[in-house]
């Protein structure tokens, strides 16, 4: 089974077809709308909807037309709440650290079904990562694990489009509602990597080590994440070394530049190992 496949909620039960027709742009079909459904219900049905059709576009690699229906169903979907920053005057001390850990939502299962991805096979992606917005009822549960899988779906799209900051950032969003979605850890992980920088590098490392201590890890994914734990830490080493280079091949023009004032240059100051570990230093001239 591999972890790179699209989520699905559960299918909701099937509303009494309504008579009424509606404008042919409505995301949901004619026998699947009820004009007395609750309104939460039927914001949910329309979301799926859309996500539903931004996975038969991605299935047809239409990486753009799928990411156009991901943000059409985040946007009728609520924005996930900043949690209020408190202050020593307005907190409770009975509520002082209080998180629902109350996990209501199945694991979902994992397959595979597209092409495969420069680094691994992709399809349908704590440090760092703020956690949800404390859970109040089974209703906003619901919300966030779809605003969660959409934003994954989203960062799916941007990695076939190698656009690798873009998948970065819906990876984040989308552990900001699930902080343990193994999928967004791994293509955040994806996405750091092709970035190549030192920092993203790190990241990614950082990402696959936090995917090995998540439990229920799809098998697929195992063998990938041990890979990614061996092959970043010599990138990274390499990537400090080549970074400290440049670093100072611009101080040495910057120096240049201003001892160049004074008839001097850079070469003209040379340092010398000592035994204290340090470096002295002669002028020569």
């Amino acid at each position: 089974m591999d972890e790179n496949r699209f989520e699905e909620l559960p299918a909701d039960s099937e509303p009494t077809p309504s008579p009424p027709q509606k404008d042919s742009s409505d995301p949901l079909p004619p026998d699947r709308r009820d004009e007395g459904l609750d309104p939460l219900e039927e914001m949910l049905r329309e979301a799926n909807s859309l996500k539903e059709l931004g996975n038969a576009e991605f299935q047809k690699k239409l990486w753009q037309a799928a990411l156009l229906k991901y943000s059409e169903a985040l946007a009728v979907l609520p924005l996930r709440p900043i949690p209020k920053l408190s202050t020593k005057l307005d907190q409770d001390p009975l509520q002082d650290g209080f998180q629902d850990d109350d996990k209501t939502l199945d694991k979902e299962p994992h397959t595979n079904n597209s092409e495969s991805h420069p680094v691994s096979q992709c399809q349908e992606e704590p440090d760092s990562s703020s956690p949800p917005a404390p859970i109040q009822s089974s209703d906003d549960a619901r919300i966030s694990r779809l605003r969660s899988i959409l934003n994954a779906n989203t960062a799916a799209c941007h990695l076939k489009m190698e656009d690798w900051q873009s998948a970065v950032q819906a990876s984040e969003a989308s552990l900001k509602d699930d902080p343990n979605y193994v999928k967004a850890f791994h293509r955040r992980a994806q996405a750091n990597e092709k970035l190549g920088t030192w920092a993203s590098l790190q990241a990614s490392l950082d990402d696959y080590n936090a995917i090995s201590k998540l439990p229920d890890i799809p098998h697929g994914l195992t063998k990938e994440v041990k890979m990614g734990q061996a092959r970043l830490p010599p990138l990274i080493a390499q990537r400090a070394e080549t970074d400290k280079a440049e670093m100072m091949a611009k101080l040495k023009d910057l120096g240049n530049t201003v001892l160049g004032k004074f008839g001097m240059s850079t070469d003209n100051f040379k340092f010398t190992p000592n035994e204290s570990g340090g470096y002295s230093m002669s002028f020569q001239q």
